[in-house]
């Protein structure tokens, strides 16, 4: 029979196989679209970092979740596991305005307009891109099923 540190062993890689699954959980993925936008770094000795800046370079569907779903004031028992640096450093930095999302200078921050701020995101480009990918989604899953199951 195997010994206990070797049973560690083979669990630690069972874990670490499963997380880093695309066919699992895809968080591996994840991680890389991450790291690829500039938000995390991964340092010499394997630890995720938020890059630094990170919250200039966040994505645009981040901040309407955020807004929607588990900003400081809805999500108050902290269901979906997000850091509260996380959610108060973006919701210091972003603010939604009537036409999209604005991100708010800093001292260390350059190219703003004369109000120090930047618009970055336009809502109303952000809610065409969605429906054509939920248009796309749709026929692909009506494809796969349903009328494209019987060749119609």
């Amino acid at each position: 029979p195997a010994d206990r540190d070797t049973i560690e062993r083979l669990n630690d890689e069972w874990v670490v196989t499963q997380l880093s699954s695309d066919a699992v959980t895809g968080l591996r993925h994840e991680i890389n679209v991450l790291v690829s936008l500039g938000i995390l770094s991964i340092q010499a000795n394997g630890k995720l970092v938020l890059k630094q800046g990170w919250e200039r370079r966040t994505p645009h569907i981040v901040l309407n979740e955020m807004r929607d779903s588990w900003g400081p004031e809805l999500d108050i028992h902290n269901l979906f596991c997000i850091d509260d640096r996380i959610k108060f450093s973006l919701e210091s930095r972003w603010e939604h305005v009537e036409v999209g999302w604005r991100f708010t200078s800093s001292p260390e921050d350059s190219m703003f307009d004369d109000d120090g701020d930047e618009l970055v995101f336009d809502d109303e480009e952000y809610q065409l891109r969605e429906q054509i990918f939920t248009e796309n989604y749709t026929n692909w899953v009506s494809e796969k099923s349903g009328m494209g199951e019987f060749g119609v």
